[in-house]
């Protein structure tokens, strides 16, 4: 009898490793649906791209049972969430909005081909692009941070920046209040483009760029940096393709 107790012992940690075995199974098997869920909506637009999803209102998410079978919402949705409810159609929007943005933006065919042959042969690139559409986008509380992820994602694919850059940039729209979207811009198109002071409290939007980690202050003096100017000519204003002057290109 005394020899059972080692024996019971070791088909107990039997038991625990196939359980774990099993479970890590299904979260692989999972990871792989919705990895092919992101690389097939990416490929074909299997929805159509005359709505703009940003105004839909829940009802239409409701409605729709063609939306329900796209892929990514099909997939994403449902293996995070369970269900559609009024939290899960919101992430279903602001995931359709970074869809719809990415079809219907300027990226060449050539541009795209390569992505999808990196997506294809490097898993860690493949794993940290899913990670990033899928996790950002259902944390953003606004769905134009979804369009502005969405320009920037399309600025990498285009070689503006390599992906280690655009996971930065994304921290930072991540940390951004949208105020600071109008602040940039105002900015930009100022006398002295990405460098203002202010010596009001209630016009201060130095702060909120500070804490986003795209401006540095020296009293009430503010300067736009780098992942400020990226984030807003190629995220924000959405220009793919725009091109840095030689003379005024930031510096990291």
């Amino acid at each position: 009898m005394a020899s059972e107790a080692p024996l019971e012992r070791k088909y107990s940690r039997w038991r625990q490793l196939k359980t774990t075995t099993k479970k890590n199974m299904t979260i692989e098997g999972e990871n792989n649906k919705i990895q092919n869920a992101i690389k097939a909506d990416l490929q074909k637009s299997n929805f159509d791209l005359a709505v703009d999803y940003s105004e839909a209102g829940l009802d239409y998410f409701i409605d729709s049972e063609a939306l329900k079978e796209i892929p990514v919402i099909k997939t994403v949705v449902g293996a995070i969430k369970g269900g559609m409810a009024v939290r899960d159609i919101f992430f279903a929007k602001k995931l359709m909005t970074f869809l719809r943005e990415y079809h219907n933006g300027e990226l060449a065919r050539e541009k795209k081909d390569e992505f999808f042959e990196k997506f294809q042969r490097d898993p860690k690139y493949r794993e940290s692009v899913v990670e990033h559409i899928v996790t950002l986008n259902e944390r953003f509380i606004t769905v134009e941070k979804s369009k502005v992820l969405s320009n920037l994602f399309q600025a990498h694919i285009n070689g503006k920046f390599d992906w280690e850059s655009f996971c930065e940039l994304a921290e930072c729209l991540d940390k951004i209040h949208t105020a600071g979207f109008k602040i940039l811009d105002d900015s930009a198109k100022s006398s002295d483009p990405f460098h203002f002071k202010t010596h009001e409290s209630d016009k201060d939007g130095g702060g909120l760029l500070f804490s986003a980690g795209i401006c540095v202050v020296l009293g009430n003096h503010y300067g736009i940096n780098a992942h400020g100017q990226y984030l807003y000519y190629y995220g924000i204003r959405g220009d793919i393709n725009w091109e840095f002057p030689k003379n005024t290109e930031p510096e990291h």
